[in-house]
């Protein structure tokens, strides 16, 4: 079997690339054949459940992936192609979960091959990049265990706060602010509890987390970060309402506007426990560790999105695009505070966007529900 060329067609050869972005592209091809939405579809044809669209890019990306694989189309043009007719499909999938939508109150039916096609189109998107920078088939498996490790490391966080919770509610059943505070704070001490198994377990330092006091540049990112992200909410919120596109509240904005007394418990909690230890999980443990396998801004780009997947249980919606809009939003909310981080390398700046980030948030949430404010 011949091997691919990595680097000018006549140097080191791999093949690691665009075998995995075979599969995913001919994953996305079989999940074009399943059911996508209940919506019209663009192309029909009789028997296709699915996108007639979806089997054709999926099919074209499949074909140049093969062709890469055996080394008849140099990477410098199969590469590109690939990852265009890849994430044209993925592209193409949001579109047909959008189109319905837009503007409507219709909620979307949403069959197995939608999702599928979608994540396995980003995914060979994202190979064909690497295969077109010609990584070494041994680097390449190692960011693919790189990302499933931060991804798994995200989630055990996540279940360290779930835990925490279990254990708390029995004891202090959340019916005051007070007594939901307790709990809050006991769940974010199991993901802490997680944070320390990480660090014990692979024998490191407490030095490793990067903690010192603020400089005055450290103070100046801080605020920028802070307006950066407040204008951000507010430029994509407005495109959201203009395109018409439904978003999702998370299960806390729901009870803080049915307590605003709640609210304004959820005020303290974020700049003493939830931004700080959401932080130090999520950019010094998640983000850091993605720096061994990746370049420090790709690691901020993917630590962004494995902050917004474990936030998924929190904004799930009975309408899937509300869901996946208002992820979208986090996820990028997320990578500011991940530059923000990468930009200081000291995580009390992040902490403190993030906390100020919150804190306002649920302030505008109390003076909502106590009417002293219009509703947006």
């Amino acid at each position: 079997m011949a091997a691919v060329d990595a680097v000018d067609g006549r140097g080191p050869r791999t093949t690691a690339a665009p075998t995995t972005g075979l599969v995913l592209a001919g994953i996305a091809l079989a999940a074009s054949v399943l059911p996508w939405t209940g919506g019209t579809p663009v192309v029909a044809v009789p028997g296709v459940d699915g996108s007639v669209v979806g089997l054709v890019l999926g099919a074209g990306a499949a074909l140049v992936f093969s062709l890469r694989r055996h080394g008849t189309v140099d990477r410098r043009l199969g590469a590109p192609v690939a990852g265009v007719l890849s994430l044209s499909l993925f592209g193409y999938a949001l579109y047909q979960l959008m189109r319905p939508a837009i503007g409507t109150d219709v909620v979307p039916a949403v069959g197995i091959g939608l999702p599928v096609a979608a994540l396995a189109g980003l995914g060979a998107a994202a190979v064909a990049v690497a295969d077109y920078d010609a990584i070494a088939d041994d680097a390449f498996w190692g960011r693919v265990k790189g990302f499933t490790v931060a991804l798994a490391i995200g989630g055990g966080a996540f279940i360290g706060l779930f835990v925490g919770q279990l254990f708390a509610l029995p004891l202090y059943p959340p019916d005051t602010a007070l007594e939901y505070s307790v709990v809050t704070t006991i769940g974010y001490l199991g993901s802490v509890g997680f944070v320390v198994l990480y660090l014990r377990g692979r024998r490191l330092s407490f030095d490793y987390v990067d903690v010192s006091v603020p400089s005055a540049r450290d103070l100046l990112v801080a605020a920028g970060g802070l307006f950066c992200l407040l204008l951000l909410l507010g430029t994509v919120t407005t495109l959201i309402q203009q395109l018409g596109l439904p978003s999702s509240e998370s299960r806390i904005q729901q009870q803080a506007m049915e307590n605003p007394t709640l609210a304004l418990s959820l005020v303290a909690l974020s700049i003493l426990v939830i931004a700080p230890v959401e932080e130090l999980a999520y950019r010094n443990v998640v983000q850091k560790y993605l720096y061994e396998w990746f370049t420090e801004r790709s690691a901020v780009v993917l630590g962004a999105a494995v902050f917004a997947a474990v936030h998924f249980s929190q904004y799930q919606n009975a309408n899937p695009l509300a869901t996946l809009t208002t992820l979208t939003v986090i996820f990028f909310l997320s990578l500011l505070l991940g530059y923000v981080y990468y930009r200081t390398e000291n995580l009390v700046v992040p902490i403190l966007v993030h906390g100020a980030f919150n804190a306002l948030q649920f302030l505008a949430v109390y003076f909502q529900a106590t009417g002293q404010i219009p509703a947006a």
